[in-house]
């Protein structure tokens, strides 16, 4: 049996641990409509999941405060979230948002119950320029990464952790290939490809389903 210093808990945010994707609602709301072409791009292997998120965010005319308005009229976090919050915080579990969206909707969604506090946030920093957001990526830490997403998967296990992952997207995949154990929403973009190149993962439809697989480690 393998032997773990500890277990850490990485889990994606758009449509994860919230109802929607933040990012590409705030794109369908305020980004010409070609944007689209550029996340088919990304689905077909024509862009990497860092580039598309640059062109994609490039687009977006709106200030923080007028998506943040309009997002909040839509997202919902998944149920029992707060659940798992608070078992994480029970047993000192480290859990780590990774995530590719725009950081100031994360955070905002994530601080309306002051989880801040305990959660650490692993994403691109955006800065507002004119009619859009340039965005900087975590320093990559291992040069055979695919993506940043992988790349912390990569790195957590180097210290002798057991990697546990979150997803829903395409932009998920990588990282949980690379993970000790990989959960899915169910029917979701993540789950059918982890399926069909044989990855193993268990669907979930709330985040008590991760608390219970969890607790039986």
């Amino acid at each position: 049996m393998d032997s773990f210093k500890g277990t850490v808990l990485l889990c994606d945010f758009d449509g994860t641990i919230a109802n929607i994707d933040t990012a590409e609602k705030a794109l369908d709301l305020f980004a010409d409509p070609s944007w689209r072409k550029i996340e088919e791009g990304f689905e077909k292997g024509d862009f990497s999941f860092e580039d598309s998120l640059r062109q994609e965010y490039a687009m977006i005319p709106a200030s923080p405060e007028t998506i943040l308005k309009e997002l909040d009229r839509f997202t919902m976090l998944r149920p029992n979230f707060d659940t798992l919050v608070d078992y994480c915080k029970s047993r000192n579990l480290p859990l780590v948002v990774v995530s590719g969206g725009l950081d100031f909707c994360i955070e905002h969604f994530l601080e309306r119950d002051g989880w801040l506090n305990f959660i650490t946030v692993h994403a691109p920093k955006t800065r507002r320029v004119k009619n859009g957001y340039e965005i900087s990526f975590p320093k990559m830490l291992n040069l055979s990464s695919k993506d940043f997403k992988e790349d912390l998967v990569i790195f957590r296990k180097g210290k002798g952790e057991r990697v546990l992952f979150v997803g829903n997207g395409r932009g998920d995949f990588q990282a949980a290939r690379e993970s000790h154990f990989a959960f899915a929403i169910k029917n979701s973009r993540l789950a059918k490809l982890c399926n069909s190149a044989g990855v193993a993962c268990r669907e979930i439809e709330d985040f008590q389903d991760v608390v219970d697989v969890v607790s039986s480690f």
